[in-house]
């Protein structure tokens, strides 16, 4: 069975790689998740009742995902992402590094309410056209390219919110963790994620930025759609408030964001004058497709026993010290990551950390730890994560064609650094706590 499953994870992740011709039909990574979950189905890999508990396990979750898309949607099209782009723009006053570390912190931010997906998706045409608007003619493509990697890796930094990344979504509701509790812990661990993937970025890429620019023109806004965009700026605070006051109110995560997807969508019919359809076919169905296809191959991961034998290579490279067991957690969970796609690793890691039963607080505390991993391990191979195939094939419609081994020489190492100063972020903090807490 174990070859089995490995066979299916490999012709599952080679099809979503790959993206090969079957007559007229291109397999997508989509198709290709839902063919390595038949596949697991059909070889007896899954068994079929264990399907409809990936299901039961992924709804809540998956409302959450598509309740974001659809806020995402709505925001770009009121036009508040333009905005940002253009403000940063002048705000760096002709300055090229300063408009870098602007795009750099903007699409953090981004990231961090609007999920790395959707700031890839989204940042990345924003960003090509805007660096063609004030880079012209004068810019060459190592020029511009810096900008298009800043663009990627906010979309692969820690989350410091749970709805950051669908992989924390997942693994956070697997473990019962909240949304604030979530953000207690991951917010120092994605502060030290920011500062060593920027730090890296500027060290390949900082002689490559121009020093100056030409400002662009800023875009009129009508009356109409200005006031569209202040409804929309206040909904998505109302809804940012729900998810911090989750431990007052006890109203889940993803309760508020259906909500606030609901408002926001009424508001887009009844003020904007758009059409609820138009939201719903934009949402990124492939990428909720994918995610429960890879959950289910995870399952098939676990069920041929290769949970179990990640579980014993944490346990020797740590020794049973938690401290290092956090750690080798996050390391092979960041690997794995970048080897095998980080969907069906969160759901892998999940199962191994609950097989080894710790107590509450050091389980959910490994369970962080395999999400930094996961969050950040895509960054060392381009089939780790959706949001960077996305990203190659966005800037390839453009023109633009980014070799792999430059992101290759480029995330290994960053990458790396990443995840080791994060989790040791996440173990003073766990010091700190065991000092203070009775």
């Amino acid at each position: 069975m174990e070859v089995a499953a490995i066979s299916v994870l490999a012709l599952t992740v080679g099809l979503s790689l790959g993206r090969p011709r079957l007559g007229r039909l291109r397999i997508d990574h989509a198709q290709a998740a839902i063919i390595g979950a038949l596949a697991s189905v059909a070889l007896g890999i899954v068994p079929p009742d264990l399907v409809f508990v990936a299901a039961k396990m992924l709804a809540r979750p998956v409302a959450t995902i598509v309740s974001l898309m659809v806020i995402t949607l709505i925001a770009e099209s009121a036009g508040l992402f333009e905005i940002i782009a253009g403000a940063l723009a002048r705000g760096a006053r002709g300055s090229g590094p300063r408009l870098f570390a602007s795009l750099f912190l903007a699409g953090t931010v981004v990231g961090t309410f609007f999920t790395n997906d959707a700031a890839v998706l989204i940042f990345t045409p924003l960003v090509f056209h805007l660096i063609e608007r004030i880079g012209g003619s004068e810019w060459k493509l190592e020029n511009k390219i810096p900008f298009y990697f800043a663009v990627l890796y906010v979309g692969n930094l820690v989350g410091a919110l749970v709805i950051a990344n669908p992989i924390n979504i997942v693994v956070s509701s697997i473990f019962a963790i909240g949304f604030v509790e979530y953000a207690r812990w991951m917010v120092l661990p994605a502060a030290v994620s920011i500062v060593v993937s920027f730090g890296g970025l500027w060290l390949f890429f900082g002689s490559q930025v121009p020093r100056r620019f030409s400002l662009p023109d800023p875009v009129p806004s009508a009356t109409s759609r200005r006031r569209l965009q202040t409804l929309c700026a206040a909904v998505l605070t109302l809804t940012l408030a729900g998810f911090f006051s989750e431990g007052f109110t006890g109203v889940p995560t993803w309760v508020v964001a259906a909500s606030g997807a609901a408002a926001l969508l009424a508001v887009h019919v009844t003020v904007g004058g758009g059409h609820a359809r138009t939201i719903v076919r934009g949402v990124g169905w492939d990428v909720i497709v994918f995610l429960c296809g890879m959950f289910v191959v995870a399952m098939g991961l676990r069920n041929a026993g290769l949970a179990e034998a990640v579980g014993d290579s944490i346990r020797q490279l740590s020794g049973g010290d938690l401290s290092r067991m956090r750690l080798s957690t996050g390391v092979l969970a960041s690997v794995c990551s970048a080897v095998i796609n980080n969907h069906p690793t969160a759901g892998m890691m999940a199962w191994t950390i609950q097989d080894f039963g710790l107590p509450g607080l050091q389980t959910k505390l490994l369970a962080f730890a395999a999400l930094i991993g996961g969050d950040l391990g895509p960054k060392m191979l381009p089939i780790g994560s959706l949001a960077a195939l996305m990203w190659f094939r966005i800037l390839r419609d453009r023109g633009v064609q980014i070799p792999y081994w430059l992101y290759v020489r480029i995330g290994v190492p960053v990458t790396l650094v990443a995840v080791v100063a994060s989790i040791l972020a996440l173990n003073l903090e766990a010091w700190i706590y065991g000092l203070v807490s009775p």
